[in-house]
């Protein structure tokens, strides 16, 4: 049954003539459109335009795969497999070795259109960092929750200037704003759930089945971004077929037959809710299928989910310490990183009072949430603000403020109708409950400000030196049990204390950076869109009331729309030019690799700490962006990724490899061991602190036999080095890496440290593509080589991409660059180089 105030709203509706109703309507759309345009340009203005933790960075993963390779892998961070504890590992390995992430897929997935669209506009050769405009995608999801708050209050009776406090309150005064800035799951999850509630409560009102389908794409949603929220759904979905199941329920002891009339409505009733079952049952279906696509996509089997259960991941959490934890601990506790919630739950009798089965869908739909995270291993969510878990409960618990913001909307609304205000009676106008709410409110949008001001992480980091931590499992360190008598640590202090060690060191504010550069075009555009936003808002607050005004011209309302997109644009344009996320030697070197790339090219990169400089740029800058594989200087040493390494070699015909701030031939960098050893070296050049090289593989020689040669190479003061065989493709295009193998055999240990050359020449002896380099890429001295032995050079040639076709020859040689002018041994002809063959470039 519908409460009494939703009736009284339908028949006040009821009343409008059709043009007045057409006039609310548009009042409150214009007003909805206008809260969505403020909170999103809110969001934008505080965004941090970075990442805070690698659970954002394994989620963005799959939205760059999917974008530039259609693909689902988050190889691009596949050294963090390798970190601290199992339980801490962002992804699973798949049956062939590569990473995909364990986390939903519905974020990545919904947010690929706005990568895509990004992208378009950076190949316009308009500056844009992707990974950095894709950040803003959560900014959109959790306005456009703020408008269901909105809508969802007036279904259920509200005025709208009560929607339009309620979703404002949502938007700015709850935890929702700090994962608005963050690419986490959980703000769609709040978005798919309050919209499977919204969906079934339009559906009890209107019975228009449009809202069943609704409810069912919530449901898939919330479902395709975290799979225990089916729990949810399901509690959602018994509230909204309550009304059909107890009356019928209450009618199945009844005698005798109905009469036809009521037989042919009972089955007219009937029909209609199967119909509307159906639309809803359709995207959920829809929404699990696509789930178990993605699971055997990435692991060969529907049912596993990357979580690894077997490393103490799962719900076996002790129940009180999590519960304690998410609500009153001063680590994670809900009430103190929103404390408006306080005004939620003594607003939750009055509302149970007017929204007897909406206040029971909310109280239940609050407790299975708690009580199902108070058992997850890591209750607390890592590296996090606040209860994180606990964010899609957040537009529930603010819906609880209804009657409350109705009753100080009435008593302001009131007084603004009585002409003359005096300040006495303003003060009044309020009530208890309306100043404590408008304090308690005050009081919780200064925390999530303090949330966004600076970097919440790096207060995470000074918990580990006040409560000791074992830097091997981190995991496993004190916070969690914080009693409430440490509540001057609790992060949410933690944040006044970081503004007071060093404002500018700690910000989180895209447009200050940490040297106490500030953007002065974002922050003057931010400052006027916004309040150009909040005086349109203002003065929606006042017309609404009067049926007589109307909203403002189309023109206008389109301006509330494209304001923000500026905005939007000129801080994804100002935001890239951070230097975190656009270092000039790693930018450089993807230009280099974006001029050149073709679909045979994979990118392996060694430089963990600079992953965001690729994810930011390459798709930007390149017409075909190469796979990326990130690892660390040991990956080597693992299984997995040997077993990615090697199918690399079948796979591409060229390996791009970047490192950063490592030494040429470092030791304990195996992977650039394991290239020397199994691939052909053809360029090396430094951008910076970062070094780019580039690698034929053996694809290219599959079919080529070996040639001998049989040439002696003999220099002043040096032992014979015999040429045994070379081998080398014969054909080959502009752009592309030629591998070249060269055996040879030492009469004699060599003193000195020589070296190889190798080129490519024209006909008439004019060099258009070298390389010099050492055995085994530098990694064994010439001097440390067996005598007697037969060894193999593997060296490559990187083809300029505007070489002319036609027939060039390849020569290869060896120097001494400890003699004077680098002197080269020569063969019995005098000839101090070998001719390896003729090469056709076509």
């Amino acid at each position: 049954m519908l409460c009494r105030r939703s009736e009284g709203n339908a028949q006040a509706s009821a009343n409008l003539s059709p043009s007045a109703m057409m006039e609310k309507m548009t009042q409150r759309r214009y007003g909805v459109i206008l809260l969505v345009a403020l909170l999103f340009t809110i969001y934008a203005f505080t965004n941090p335009g970075r990442f805070h933790v690698v659970d954002e960075v394994s989620l963005f993963g799959v939205t760059e795969s999917i974008a530039l390779r259609g693909a689902v892998d988050t190889n691009a961070i596949a050294w963090t497999q390798w970190v601290n504890s199992p339980g801490e590992v962002l992804g699973a390995f798949g049956p062939e070795g590569d990473v995909y992430s364990k986390k939903g897929p519905a974020p990545a997935f919904l947010a690929t259109p706005l990568y895509l669209l990004l992208r378009a506009f950076a190949h316009l050769d308009i500056s844009l960092g992707l990974l950095q405009g894709t950040l803003l995608w959560n900014g959109l999801v959790t306005a456009l929750t703020a408008a269901l708050v909105w809508l969802a209050a007036a279904r259920l009776g509200y005025s709208d200037r009560v929607g339009a406090l309620l979703s404002l309150l949502f938007g700015v005064a709850t935890i929702a704003w700090p994962y608005a800035n963050q690419f986490f799951g959980e703000p769609l999850s709040a978005l798919g759930l309050f919209l499977v509630f919204y969906g079934l409560l339009s559906w009890r009102v209107t019975r228009q089945l449009r809202w069943s389908l609704a409810a069912g794409v919530g449901a898939g949603l919330a479902i395709a971004t975290v799979t225990a929220n089916a729990l949810m759904v399901a509690i959602i979905v018994a509230y909204g077929a309550a009304d059909e199941v107890m009356p019928r329920f209450g009618r199945a002891g009844q005698r005798g037959d109905a009469p036809d009339a009521e037989k042919g409505n009972g089955q007219q009733a009937m029909s209609q809710l199967l119909a509307a079952g159906l639309l809803f049952i359709v995207p959920v279906a829809a929404a699990g299928l696509f789930l178990f696509w993605y699971n055997f996509l990435r692991f060969g089997s529907p049912f596993e989910t990357g979580y690894h259960f077997d490393a103490g991941e799962g719900f076996n959490a002790p129940f009180l310490q999590g519960l304690y934890g998410l609500l009153l601990s001063p680590y994670r506790g809900m009430f103190w990183f929103t404390p408006l919630f306080f005004a939620s739950m003594a607003s939750f009798i009055p509302f149970m009072r007017r929204h007897k089965h909406e206040g029971l869908l909310i109280a239940a739909v609050s407790v299975v949430f708690i009580g199902l995270y108070s058992k997850w291993w890591m209750w607390w969510g890592g590296f996090s603000w606040g209860p994180r878990f606990l964010v899609p409960l957040a537009p529930f618990w603010v819906l609880l403020l209804a009657p409350v913001c109705s009753r100080l909307a009435g008593n302001m609304a009131r007084l603004g109708d009585s002409g003359r205000i005096h300040w006495g009676e303003a003060l009044r106008a309020p009530g208890l409950s309306g100043w404590l709410l408008i304090v308690v409110a005050l009081l919780s949008t200064v925390v999530q400000l303090a949330a966004v001001a600076v970097n919440y992480v790096n207060f995470e980091v000074l918990l580990r030196s006040i409560y000791p931590t074992d830097w091997s499992n981190p995991l496993a360190f004190g916070p969690p049990a914080q009693p409430l008598t440490d509540l001057l640590n609790s992060p949410v202090a933690g944040q006044f204390k970081l503004m007071n060690m060093d404002f500018r060191a700690n910000t989180d504010l895209v447009w200050l950076w940490a040297d106490g550069n500030i953007q002065l075009l974002l922050l003057g555009v931010g400052g006027a869109v916004l309040l150009t936003l909040a005086a349109a808002a203002a003065a929606w607050w006042i017309d609404v009331g009067a049926t007589s005004r109307p909203v403002p011209s189309r023109p206008v309302r389109w301006l509330v729309v494209i304001l923000p997109l500026l905005f939007a644009g000129v801080w994804i344009n100002e935001a890239s030019r951070h230097p975190h996320y656009g270092d000039a030697g790693y930018r450089a070197v993807i230009s280099h690799i974006c001029e050149v790339a073709e679909p045979s090219d994979v990118i392996i990169t060694v430089a963990p700490y600079a992953y965001q400089v690729p994810m930011n740029w390459l798709g930007a800058e390149c017409n075909y962006a190469p796979p990326v594989i990130g690892y660390a200087t040991d990956s080597m040493e693992y299984p997995e990724a040997q077993q990615v390494m090697a199918r690399t070699l079948d796979e591409y015909d060229l390996i791009w490899f970047v490192t950063g701030g490592l030494p040429p031939n470092d030791p304990e960098n195996t992977l650039e061991r394991w290239l020397a050893d199994n691939a052909y070296k053809a360029f090396d050049m430094w951008y910076g602190d970062f070094r780019l090289l580039a690698y034929a593989t053996p694809a290219r020689l599959e079919d080529v036999t070996a040639r001998e040669t049989g040439t002696p190479l003999v220099g002043a003061q040096t032992s014979e080095v015999m040429v045994e065989s070379v081998r080398a493709p014969e054909t080959v295009s502009p752009g592309e890496a030629l591998p070249i193998e060269i055996a040879f055999r030492l009469a004699a240990p060599s003193g000195f440290g020589l070296r190889w050359f190798v080129q490519l020449l024209t006909l008439d002896g004019f060099p258009v593509a070298l390389l010099d380099t050492a055995p085994d890429d530098g990694y064994t001295p010439f001097s440390d080589l067996p005598a007697e032995q037969e060894l193999v050079e593997r060296a490559g040639l990187l083809l300029p991409p505007d070489l002319p076709t036609g027939e060039y020859q390849v020569i290869a040689g060896i120097y001494n660059p400890e003699l004077e002018n680098a002197e080269r041994l020569r063969a019995p002809d005098g000839s101090d180089f070998v001719h390896i063959g003729r090469l056709v470039v076509q």
